[in-house]
């Protein structure tokens, strides 16, 4: 038992709790994409058709989640990435940041694979 001090007097407790405990489960999900230097594959950046200069990265997956970042890829650069697979019509770029890019804009290839 413990001792909780009260006005100089030391009084003895015990620790009770009413609610049962519930056991915590942890669900983990494998994930589909393996990038590996077997699976990397060569993209050519070319966004034109839709009238931009090139694309900016994505922190991640999705279209609202744009990085200002200075070296966004242009139009006509070379660079190495995954498609991926968890997440269909994106690729993940080999970039010191992870970056993600989409394949396609408003229905137009922007990521052309070499």
């Amino acid at each position: 038992m413990a001792a909780l001090r009260l006005n100089n007097s030391c009084r003895s407790f015990a620790a009770v709790s009413s609610a049962p405990r519930r056991a915590l489960s942890v669900r983990v999900m494998a994930s589909k994409d393996v990038f590996s230097e077997e699976n990397k594959v060569t993209i050519r950046m070319d966004a034109s058709k839709n009238g931009c200069t090139g694309m900016f990265w994505r922190s991640k997956p999705e279209m609202n989640a744009s990085v200002s970042a200075p070296d966004w890829p242009r139009n006509g650069a070379v660079f190495k990435g995954w498609k991926s697979v968890e997440h269909p019509g994106w690729v993940k770029v080999d970039h010191p940041k992870d970056y993600w890019l989409p394949i396609q804009q408003h229905g137009t290839d922007v990521c052309h694979f070499q």
